[in-house]
């Protein structure tokens, strides 16, 4: 079962970019609308959400710029068609309870709505910080650079190089992406494949 089909619109998002872009979660829902560059699929972290209170962001590597994958580019158009808090100052994870002034409380979204929907499909206990893991492990897996790695997840210890020799560009960021994307596709249409050839085993044949 996919449980990222179960979840509705703003989680899918909302794990989208965790999963997919590896921000640490207060600045995923310190976004607003016109941090998104639709025309060139980037998005721009300016200000953290901590403790319900919006914070800007300390360092320059947490200020880069990344792209935005284009399968995950999608959700957040369809999610501004269809939410009233679409105005560029607008919050992208508008809470209804604050009537769009507040972003929703990230820890109380995962806890109500994302982590019951993978316990039970299987998934085990995790946390909005596993994503940011995850694509550091996947980067890794895939054979990226360190340096490209950091890139993506925009780790401090970049601000220095970026500095003194100039941020990467875009498209050289995009392909770093790129190639961490495909890695985890080639992955997960492997372990895929795996699991339909054992599901039809004959149980009750053994190999000598």
């Amino acid at each position: 079962m996919n449980a990222f089909a179960l979840y509705s619109l703003p989680e899918k998002l909302a794990v989208a970019f965790a999963g997919w872009l590896g921000p640490r979660i207060s600045e995923a829902f310190g976004l607003k609308w016109e941090d998104l560059d639709f025309d060139h699929g980037v998005v721009s972290f300016r200000r953290g959400l901590v403790q319900g209170r919006i914070r800007p962001l300390k360092t320059e590597a947490s200020r880069t710029k990344l792209p935005i994958p284009q399968d995950v580019l999608r959700l957040p158009l369809e999610w501004r068609s269809m939410t009233p808090y679409n105005q560029p100052g607008d919050w992208i994870f508008a809470s209804p309870y604050t009537r769009g002034r507040r972003p929703y409380w990230p820890a109380q979204l995962f806890k109500t709505h994302i982590k019951p929907v993978a316990l039970a499909t299987g998934i085990p206990s995790i946390g909005w910080h596993s994503f940011r893991h995850s694509v550091s492990a996947w980067g890794k897996q895939a054979g990226l650079e360190l340096e490209d790695a950091r890139t993506l997840l925009r780790h401090e210890d970049i601000a220095t190089t970026s500095n003194v020799y100039g941020d990467l560009g875009m498209e050289a960021k995009r392909r770093i992406q790129q190639r961490m994307i495909e890695f985890v596709r080639r992955q997960a249409s492997e372990h895929a494949s795996k699991l339909a050839v054992e599901s039809h085993k004959d149980p009750l044949v053994t190999i000598q």
